[in-house]
């Protein structure tokens, strides 16, 4: 099912409303979970940039940031972009990481200029829409990073057990919305379709997929 923006906002301010309070305890065990997967992804991403000088980093459908917050603590002197469509997920990032620059925005279309960020992605987004809406979403991540500069996805792994057996389980019932999880191969496809070189695909924890690729330098 394909959602508009403001479908989106209300169901995403829901579950940040929910999920960083201590009241449920299927949330406050997400929630400890997250930080596991958030600094798995961290250190794949400064594996493979390397050392950065003083970089711009971005993440757009940032909800808690948290994947930011640990690149923040890996780079010196960062200059760190948080922004979502939803207003209770930018909230949360203020509490949570207020010398932040933040912003609630659209991943459609970044309010922000080209060639601006040596570091961009996405964490658990594109999979919730389309793939022709998925790849202009990526899209804007290449416009707004400069040459040389990198590009990251993370999304669902459509072949992990996790994927055919827990989240189908749930049903109706799963709390992160509608997915269409990708194939390595696929998710490999749409960052060479971007523009996108030195690609890298890794699995994290057997669930999830995380892309990266550079810019090109010209």
């Amino acid at each position: 099912m394909e959602l508009n923006d403001h479908a989106h906002r209300r169901l995403w301010d829901t579950f940040w409303a929910t999920h960083a309070s201590s009241e449920s305890l299927f949330h406050g065990l997400l929630w400890r979970m997250r930080f596991l997967f958030s600094t798995a992804y961290a250190r794949k991403i400064t594996g493979v940039t390397g050392v950065l000088q003083t970089p711009n980093l971005l993440e757009v459908g940032c909800g808690s940031a948290r994947t930011l917050h640990y690149l923040d603590g890996h780079f010196k002197n960062c200059t760190c972009f948080a922004l979502d469509i939803s207003p209770e997920a930018v909230r949360l990032v203020n509490q949570l990481s207020p010398s932040f620059f933040t912003s609630v925005a659209s991943a459609f279309n970044l309010p922000l200029p080209d060639l601006a960020f040596d570091v961009s992605f996405s964490i658990g987004l594109i999979e919730h829409f389309t793939r022709a809406q998925a790849t202009q979403m990526m899209m804007e991540k290449v416009r707004v990073t400069r040459p040389g500069g990198w590009v990251c996805v993370m999304v669902p792994w459509a072949s992990s057990v996790y994927n055919l057996i827990v989240r189908r389980a749930f049903g109706k019932y799963w709390p992160f919305g509608d997915e269409d999880p990708f194939h390595r191969a696929e998710l490999t496809e749409l960052l060479g379709e971007i523009g996108l070189g030195d690609i890298r695909v890794f699995v994290i924890y057997g669930t999830t997929l995380l892309g990266i690729g550079q810019k090109s330098g010209q």
